[in-house]
């Protein structure tokens, strides 16, 4: 693996270790902070420039805490300066007292600005369950 690589997958890593701890701090610093990035949270519409997805951040980080967020499937391409990640999001949150599973397929485009890659885009958009995963809507019926 490439050492471009390999940054790409420890800022990947920092940007769910900001989610898993509810860290704004953290989740600020992944972050391009212009008006060029977006972000599109499962169900939301587009969110434009950082000033709206950040206050996207806090209010997820305020509301619902650390997330629970396992990663599957990852795969990452850089091309010059540019670089994605494609992963598929297993979250899992407490519903009427019982462990759901909801899940995201993602895409993170990274940028690399002066000496480090940053988040440009962050796309998650709600897929079914997995083949032979108990989904939140089997558990429901």
């Amino acid at each position: 693996m490439t050492d471009k690589i390999n940054e790409v997958m420890k800022a990947n890593e920092n940007f769910y270790l900001a989610m898993k701890s509810a860290d704004f701090d953290r989740m600020e610093n992944i972050w391009v902070n212009d008006d060029s990035v977006k972000c599109v949270h499962p169900g939301w519409p587009m969110l434009h420039g950082w000033e709206a997805v950040s206050e996207s951040w806090k209010n997820i980080f305020e509301n619902e805490g650390a997330l629970d967020i396992e990663l599957q499937d990852i795969d990452y391409e850089t091309c010059g300066d540019s670089a994605w990640v494609i992963c598929i999001e297993k979250v899992s949150y407490k519903f009427d007292g019982e462990i759901q599973h909801g899940f995201a397929q993602s895409i993170n485009i990274f940028k690399f600005t002066e000496d480090k890659w940053l988040l440009a885009l962050h796309h998650a958009s709600p897929i079914p369950a997995p083949k032979g995963h108990i989904s939140s809507t089997e558990i429901l019926q």
